[in-house]
């Protein structure tokens, strides 16, 4: 779906163009976008104050713009790792997830335990 060449010559030109500092902090605006969008959603779906049909509203609205954020977000982190090492970063992120399966699947064993026990 994603056409990686197009992709990684835009990343390229952006950077001609204004510069691998201007596409940092693009990058640091997109993330607090996508982070006031989150924390938009989760306030909405606690509400206890919003009806809910005026909650399904605002949290549709919100969703749209979590979507359009998270894109944003995907775009520049994508441009900062081929800045600063897109090999490294990928092996990173393996270590990132091989750690992350092996809390979760510690995590839910001591939950079965814990069910199997009580």
């Amino acid at each position: 779906m994603l056409d990686k060449e197009k992709i990684e010559s835009a990343y390229t030109l952006l950077a001609q163009a204004f510069g691998e500092e201007n596409e940092l902090r693009m990058c640091i605006e997109e993330m607090s976008e996508l982070t006031k969008e989150l924390c938009k959603y989760i306030r909405y779906l606690n509400a206890p104050d919003i009806n809910e049909e005026e909650k399904t509203k605002l949290l549709e609205k919100v969703k749209n713009n979590i979507i359009e954020e998270t894109a944003d977000v995907l775009l520049c982190t994508g441009q900062v790792k081929k800045m600063f090492g897109s090999e490294q970063v990928e092996k990173m992120m393996m270590y990132k997830i091989e750690r992350g399966k092996k809390q979760a699947e510690d995590y839910l064993a001591k939950q079965n335990l814990g069910e199997n026990n009580g």
